[in-house]
Formats: C-alpha cells, structure tokens, sequence
C-alpha cells in the first residue's frame, strides 16, 4: 500500500508543480516571446481552465472505469503536453499545449484523490492525507521557487520538462503495486455538461482578459458576452438537474458538509492560486528581485503548508477531532488575506513572510481536510463525483480569480502607461529601466497588486463562517473500496 501511495503522491504532486513551477519564470518568459500581460494572464488561465472542467469528468469516469488505468491515461497526456509545452516558440502555442496539459492535470487530481480513499478509511485517511495535502501544498506554493531556480540556470523551458521523470515514476509504482476491483457503473458521460460548462467559464474568463484592452468594459461585445456565459450558466443548471448521470451533481450540494466545503474550498482556491501568481509579480517588480529570490520568498509559506498538514493530519487521525483545527485554518487565512491587502513598496520583507506563512498554514489545515469531510459525506457509488465537485469549485474560483485579477491588473497598467504617454505593452524587466521611471512602475504594481487582495477579503470571511457551521460528523472507519463492497451484500 505504501508503494501504491507513493506512485499515487507522485501523480498528484505533478500537477501541483503544472501549475506554479513556472509563475516566477513568466515575467522573463512573456519578455523573450515578446507577450503582454494578457498573455501572461492566460498562460495561467488556459491551463487552470481545462484543469477546471475536466476535473468534473474524470470524477465522473472514476466512478465508471478503473481508477488505475485513467490515472494511466492522465498522466500519458500530462507527458506529452508538457513535452510541447516546452518546445513551444509564441505565446499561442505555449497557451494552447498549457490547455492540453491542464486536461491531464485535471486527471491527476481528481483519479489521484479516489485512489487514496480506495486505499485508505477517512479517519485513518488524516495520517496519510495530512502528509499528501503537504506535499501539494508545497508542490502549488514551493513551484515557485523550484521554477524560479530552474529559470536561473536552465532556462524557463526546463519547468515543463521537470514533471517528466516523476510521471514516469508514477506508472511503474501504480503497475507493479495496484489491484483494484473496477467501479460497476453504466458508461454515460454528461458530454452535454461538459460543452456548457466550458463554454460558460470560458466566456467569462475571455471577457475578462480582453474587456479593456479590445473593447471598452462598457459596451455592446461586453454586455454580448456576459449574457452569454450567464445564459450558458443557467442551461448547465437546468440541464444537470434533469440528466440521469450530472457532470456537476447539484444534489450533493443539498449535503450540510459538502455545500459548506464548496463555500470554503471556493475561498482557498483563490487565494492558492493568486498569492503565488501576483505575488511573483510584486517582489520582481516592487521589488526588484530575481525569479530565484522572488521564489524564495515563498518558501516560508511551503514549509508551513507542509508542517500544518502533516502534524494536524496526525493529530486528527489519533483523536477523531477535527472541526476545531479547520476552523483556525479559515481564521489564518482571514487574517493573511487582510494582510496582503496592505503591500506597499516599503513593506518590511519580514512582514510580508510572515503574512505568506498564514496562507501556508491555511492551506496545509484546510486543503485535505475538505476534501476528507467531502468523501466522509457522500455515498460510495457518487465517491468519484464527490471528491471532483469541491475541488472543482476550488479550480473554477481560482481560475476566474486569476483571468480577472490579471485583467485589473492589465487595465490599471495600460490606463497609467497611457497617462504617461508610453505604449509599451510587455511585462516590464525593471532592471532595464531609468531610476525615475523604474520607481513608478515599482509603486504603481505594489499598490495595483495590493488592492487586488482586499477582493479577497469577503471570500476569506465567508470560509471563516463555512467551517464554523460545518457538522461536526465522525470520521468513517472503512476505506471506499470496502464501503462499495458492503452495499452489494445481500440483505
């Protein structure tokens, strides 16, 4: 079993490091494709996209096919997209093999999530959980400064190529440890979903990217396409509450636990995903910093992460109790959010550390204990669906998040370069700047970035209150495979 975890730990932490491993290396790698910040925006939200939608489906497939073999299919198409990834020469290409690669990732997540609950029981699960939720904590929050030494000595095309060995890794443990019996679902895919769901998200984050720069946020292309994505929104409503096998099955959301998850998971992953996105940006330029010391900077934050899940992980395991911790969890994240919102220029650097160390530590007691409180609630047959919907949620506020964080970002920057006079339209190297101007940029991205992080403010508090109402329900004692086994016992 050991084996099969580690193969399972591995997959999972891939896609962990898909996402954040190249976030320091984006300001040199929109400078060298000669891209802007709206390609830089969509390189994140290409990949976290398809990560988004597809982990709907593989949730879906997981509770139809054998888990051993689509974690097989998911890491084949994670190898090959980042081989692409890596090769590629224009930001279109590397936007469109990023969305290739989110697809596998998506698979790695979601398969990667049920094979631990067939492995392991939720109240056992928190030895192991705390462990793994550490370690993909530390693969979203440590990428960074992983990617940013890699970009210092390799280049930045070498963030792609990292993940290939641990893949490889993967499928030889998974081979040669799992047996697993195969889940006896009929094969019907909610395709129907999946095309609206895509198509609302997709025009959502579109809008964002482009509203400002194409067209004016106040005009007919905006209202067009805003309606849209809310019209495409309320189809896959009424579509998923009508098909027999939902892609999202809303009736789980009727679940106290699970709904109280989805609030709080929807907070997490905004802030998982723009700490570590914008505050690349605010330490490189602010600052002034290096990819590799930009990156560094994150580290006390990944050392947290991982500490907070693996003692509480522990601790929760050895007495059962678990509702006081994760409230803590949304309280240091509460607390973090509000102390991001302050970033100026003159922050003590000690400070801010020490506001990413409340992240960290939200991350590691929150992020696997939702998704175990998840699994706890939900019956065996809708395991699959159960464990994608919350970190579906946590994908999809992420996402939008970042596309339209980055969108305030890119307008504020366009509309102050446009008061200047200047109409460059890359990411600044502020190295290469005259001192006059080189200060303005630095204070004009510390206080855009600032600002960002007092949106986050109300999803912080909103967790806060999620995790204080959550029922305090007992751990299972069985694994998910024993589970499915006992409802098809005869009476």
């Amino acid at each position: 079993m050991l084996l099969a975890m580690v193969g399972t730990l591995l997959g999972i932490v891939l896609s962990a490091l898909a996402s954040t491993t190249i976030l320091t290396s984006l300001p040199v790698m929109m400078n060298e494709l000669g891209a802007g910040q709206t390609a830089y925006t969509w390189v994140i939200t290409a990949n976290l996209l398809t990560t988004t939608v597809s982990l709907a489906i593989w949730g879906k497939l997981c509770d139809l096919f054998s888990h051993t073999r689509l974690m097989f299919a998911a890491i084949g198409l994670f190898i090959v997209a980042s081989l692409c990834a890596g090769l590629s020469a224009t930001a279109e290409v590397l936007i469109g093999f990023r969305a290739v690669q989110g697809v596998g990732a998506g698979g790695l997540i979601s398969v990667g999530s049920v094979l631990l609950a067939d492995l392991v029981s939720p109240r056992e699960r928190g030895k192991y959980a705390g462990v793994i939720g550490g370690v993909i904590g530390v693969g979203t929050m440590g990428g960074p400064v992983l990617g940013g030494l890699i970009t210092d000595g390799l280049g930045w095309r070498w963030n792609f190529y990292l993940g290939i060995p641990f893949a490889f890794a993967s499928v030889i443990l998974l081979h040669r440890t799992l047996n697993l019996p195969s889940p006896r679902g009929s094969a019907r895919i909610d395709w129907a979903g999946a095309v609206l769901v895509t198509a609302s998200v997709g025009l959502a984050m579109t809008w964002v990217s482009v509203a400002g720069e194409m067209f004016p946020w106040w005009s007919w292309q905006s209202v067009a396409m805003v309606t849209a994505s809310l019209g495409f929104a309320i189809v896959t409503i009424v579509v998923e509450r009508r098909v027999s096998e939902p892609l999202i099955p809303l009736g789980l959301l009727t679940d106290p636990t699970i709904s109280r998850v989805v609030v709080t998971n929807v907070s997490l992953g905004v802030t998982m995903l723009s700490v570590p996105a914008f505050m690349s940006q605010y330490f490189q330029i602010s600052r002034g910093m290096s990819p590799s010391a930009s990156g560094s900077m994150i580290l006390a934050m990944s050392a947290s992460t991982f500490l907070a899940s693996t003692v509480l992980g522990q601790v929760i395991s050895r007495t059962g109790r678990w509702k006081p911790w994760v409230i803590v969890g949304a309280a240091f994240l509460l607390s973090a959010t509000v102390g991001l919102a302050t970033l100026t220029t003159t922050t003590p650097l000690v400070l801010v550390g020490a506001y990413l160390v409340g992240v960290g530590i939200a991350v590691g007691t929150l992020m696997s204990n939702m998704q175990i409180l998840a699994q706890n609630s939900a019956p065996p047959d809708k395991l699959g669906a159960a464990t994608a919907l919350p970190a579906f949620f946590r994908q999809l506020s992420g996402t939008l998040a970042v596309s339209v964080l980055g969108a305030m970002i890119a307008t504020r920057v366009a509309t102050a370069s446009g008061a200047a006079g200047a109409t460059r339209d890359t990411v600044p190297d502020v190295a290469e700047l005259p001192e006059p101007v080189r200060q303005a940029v630095q204070t004009l991205y510390a206080d855009i970035i600032g600002d960002l992080f007092l949106w986050c403010i109300p999803l912080a508090a909103a967790a806060f209150v999620a995790t204080a109402l959550l029922p305090n329900r007992a751990l299972r004692t069985s694994t998910a495979v024993q589970q499915r086994a006992e409802t098809l016992l005869p009476e």
